[in-house]
């Protein structure tokens, strides 16, 4: 049961890796891969920290597009 929670956890690090990389703005890129970055890390090294690794990965998945948040302030 745990791996699949933690295979399930990786392929939305996955996603949002790729999200990061279909941004136009290189910060905001930059921001989306640090998560999905720290995401995997605790993944991969944090011994089944679903309490850490849930509520960031779900944080991190709901955050708008730089497109949605350029659209806004116009």
């Amino acid at each position: 049961m745990v791996w699949l929670i933690d295979l399930i956890l990786l392929l939305a690090g996955f996603v949002l890796w790729s999200r990061a990389n279909n941004e136009g703005d290189e910060a905001w890129s930059l921001f989306l891969r640090s998560i999905a970055f720290l995401d995997l890390a605790f993944i991969t090294f944090g011994n089944g920290q679903l309490l850490i690794e849930i509520p960031a990965l779900v944080l991190a998945l709901a955050l708008p597009s730089a497109a949605s948040l350029d659209r806004r302030r116009t």
